[in-house]
């Protein structure tokens, strides 16, 4: 095992939260913060999927974001929105999905919450993230991180959209830094997924749909970036095992983005959790392999012959990666095996090409990472 990497499985006590409850295994990160990963292994997931099948309805999208915003679109269509405080920390997926199907409407708290799960139960890495206006109305959606673009991903399901500028989507700070810099006028809202996709410009705001109660409680319109005034990210999308059926006492650890523009606000939110991050911190890469390539001692470097040490670390200082389960490899041409995070390769004259990526304990690969090395030329005897 490599020295940089950190990957604990552990055993969380619910009993801390709930007495009583079953001991589930959860995936602790804790660099470079303190994330808690559900787990693969947590049986809830395998229920839900199962039980609304949204995989089918996934199954339209060619590429990996096709079809994140097609989970999108599921869930906006299937929990009817409505001002219901009385569920607003309920998280569990199930429930939420199983009353919304009888026709019970929710907050975006649940919503988001929904959307969390599901993309956890495919092999996704999503986030609980709460955003509140400079006027304190509060909202809640997901980031998820995109192996396909490589950087986390804003994404809405209670208003359906998410947010592009240049055709790459963006994350909840590149939304806010538009925001501050040029007022949102060089971004695109994506509403919906697939062929029924519809784009709107800033000059086309505020957006009229009839097909969800949000849009006439709380409009989509040129205030809605206000949102991102202050963003705060729960630090853990475990909602199955460390929260039961309500979520009220597991809203920790939480990470706030307070910076010149709003550190002089004295609105108390987010649960008077003040505890700030830079934004390196928790836009950090998730999934990255990063390859070192060191020659044989005494051989002299970049030439032949010899052979080279291959390391792998997919736990950086700014990187990590959740229910790791294995490392794939290719060498050259050869095609992809399964390696351990060190091995020697021999070096040929000419360039010595080698990629890896991880695959996770869901069956998801990650993105391919490439390092090279070129051997000049052939030392005589």
């Amino acid at each position: 095992m490599s020295p940089g990497r950190i990957l604990i499985i552990v055993i969380v006590l619910l009993g801390h939260y709930y007495p009583g409850s079953i001991l589930h295994a959860t995936d602790v990160q804790t660099s470079p913060i303190l994330y808690y990963h559900e787990s693969a292994e947590e049986p809830e997931l395998a229920q839900l999927i199962n039980e609304f099948d949204y995989d089918a309805y996934l199954s339209d999208g060619i590429t990996e974001f096709e079809k994140m915003t097609l989970l999108k679109d599921w869930v906006y269509s299937h929990i009817p929105y409505a001002l219901n405080y009385n569920d607003s920390e309920l998280r569990n997926a199930i429930h939420i999905l199983r009353r919304a199907r009888q026709g019970s409407p929710f907050l975006c708290s649940n919503i988001a919450s929904v959307y969390l799960l599901c993309s956890v139960s495919r092999g996704w890495t999503a986030r609980y993230i709460l955003l509140r206006r400079p006027t304190n109305e509060e909202h809640a959606g997901n980031d998820i991180w995109s192996n396909q673009y490589r950087k986390w991903v804003y994404i809405d399901p209670t208003w359906n959209i998410h947010i592009e500028k240049s055709g790459i989507p963006l994350s909840i700070y590149e939304i806010r830094n538009e925001w501050l810099k040029n007022k949102g006028s060089r971004i695109m809202y994506v509403f919906g997924a697939g062929k029924s996709a519809k784009r709107y410009r800033p000059r086309d705001l505020p957006i009229i749909r009839q097909d969800s109660d949000i849009w006439r409680y709380i409009p989509l319109d040129r205030t809605w970036l206000g949102y991102t005034h202050e963003i705060a990210l729960l630090g853990r999308n475990d909602f199955f095992s460390c929260c039961g059926k309500q979520g009220s006492p597991a809203w920790e650890p939480m990470y706030l983005i307070r910076d010149r523009t709003n550190r002089k606000d004295k609105i108390t939110a987010f649960f008077n959790k003040r505890k700030r991050s830079r934004p390196k911190l928790l836009f950090y890469d998730l999934n990255r392999v990063d390859i070192a390539i060191s020659q044989q001692r005494g051989t002299r470097k970049g030439f032949y012959p010899g052979t080279a040490e291959v390391r792998l670390d997919a736990f950086g200082k700014y990187n990590y990666t959740p229910n790791f389960m294995e490392f794939l490899v290719k060498i050259n041409n050869a095609d992809w095996k399964i390696m351990d995070d060190r091995f020697p390769i021999k070096l040929a004259p000419g360039v010595n090409v080698v990629r890896a990526r991880i695959m996770n304990r869901f069956g998801v690969l990650g993105p391919v990472s490439v390092r090279s090395i070129i051997i000049k030329k052939q030392l005589h005897k």
